[in-house]
């Protein structure tokens, strides 16, 4: 019963995810929750945020809305979750138009229409194999990218919470049909998540150059969410996501969670035309398990295209740079900060076609003084710059 609490509890913060502007793991919606998150603590301090724990001390006193579990049948659980998902405003308070986690004026868009969309096996990029040395850094089992195909990164829980401790949070490959209807976790490996398949997808606007997206689907015991902010192409279709992903079974109170980045990686020719021109092209953005980290990161187009980044966050900040090697961006280790331990990395891959890019990506760092970070983000297009 503690675990199906736990799952329920997941299920409704990340439905009211994008009601905070601060720590994306801070979705502290209720005194229940904080009562769960505080027993938490009290067995684990090393389990919770301080900032979360500060934040459910603050709330204790507040009204508790009622939370509706998810029961009955298929149908009816369906209908609930939907419910729930439309049942308040995140954006009414006074911060909300500032927020980047606003929901908007929850004006509702069309889903995306068409079948199922299977998403295709990413395969590994030509050059790979001439880089053997980079294996060790970020493992088999999350291929390169190929340009111009879909491309993205999970991190992994064992619980429907989306966040646990370093050592209790994985990597993993991330699929998404592009109308939300399906996502595949660590796809072909022993570990695979798939989630339901016929999710229905609904959009809402945002003040930003994304919509957010809730995707919810249930089967039987099953219920798969994505709540995400999204681009959208002409035809409807998602070239870049991020946020917050969860599969879960009621009956047997287990469940898997995380978060994700990917999108459409750049297509060749594009890549081509930015080295032709030695473009230098900036992009910044929050990072997902934690979004008080923001990360400023400059490719520098060329010959022997290389980048370089920083992410800042109130405790602490670090430097990264390396090489590019098609889409792909790969930490070199003699590029770190002197405040980045051993066995550290960062790897991700160049979304989007020209003029509108992104970089999804990973960070796993051991910072002295604060220990092993696991993160996932993706990080917009702000500035286009040529080189002299």
């Amino acid at each position: 019963m503690k675990n199906m609490n736990k799952i329920i509890l997941a299920l409704a913060l990340l439905i009211g995810f994008f009601a905070t502007s601060g720590h994306a793991a801070s979705m502290v919606q209720s005194k229940l929750d904080c009562e769960e998150i505080l027993e938490r603590w009290a067995n684990d301090p090393d389990s919770v945020s301080k900032q979360l724990v500060d934040e459910c001390k603050g709330i204790k006193g507040s009204a508790v809305p009622a939370i509706v579990p998810f029961a009955g049948s298929a149908k009816e659980s369906e209908a609930d979750a939907r419910a729930a998902a439309m049942a308040a405003d995140p954006c009414a308070g006074p911060d909300a138009a500032g927020s980047v986690r606003c929901w908007g004026p929850w004006k509702s868009l069309a889903p995306a229409a068409g079948a199922v969309i299977e998403p295709p096996v990413l395969v590994p990029a030509e050059e790979y194999p001439l880089r053997p040395e980079l294996a060790a850094e970020f493992g088999p089992e999350i291929a390169l990218c190929e340009p111009g195909t879909p491309c993205g990164f999970a991190t992994v829980v064992d619980s429907g919470l989306t966040v646990a401790p370093s050592d209790e949070t994985s990597f993993a490959e991330f699929q998404l049909a592009t109308d939300g209807s399906r996502f595949l976790v660590a796809p072909g490996q022993d570990e695979e998540i798939a989630s339901v398949t016929g999710m229905t997808a609904e959009y809402f606007d945002r003040p930003d150059e994304y919509e957010n997206m809730a995707s919810t689907g249930v089967d039987g015991d099953r219920v798969s969410l994505l709540v995400a902010r999204v681009s959208r192409g002409g035809d409807d279709s998602i070239d870049a996501a991020a946020d917050a992903w969860i599969d879960a079974n009621i009956a047997t109170d287990q469940a898997k969670s995380g978060y994700f980045a990917w999108g459409i990686a750049t297509p060749l020719a594009d890549l081509q035309n930015l080295t032709a021109n030695t473009t230098s092209v900036a992009f910044i953005g929050p990072m997902s398990v934690d979004n008080t980290t923001i990360a400023n990161v400059t490719v520098n187009f060329g010959s022997q295209a290389t980048w370089n980044g920083t992410w800042t966050n109130p405790g602490y900040s670090f430097d990264a740079g390396g090489a590019v090697i098609g889409v792909d961006v790969i930490s070199d280790t003699n590029q770190f900060s002197s405040n980045v331990g051993a066995e550290s990395f960062v790897r991700g891959a160049i979304l989007g076609q020209r003029e509108s890019q992104s970089i999804a990506h990973i960070i796993d760092v051991d910072l002295a003084g604060v220990g092993r970070i696991k993160d996932v983000g993706l990080l917009r297009e702000r500035a286009v710059t040529p080189l002299p």
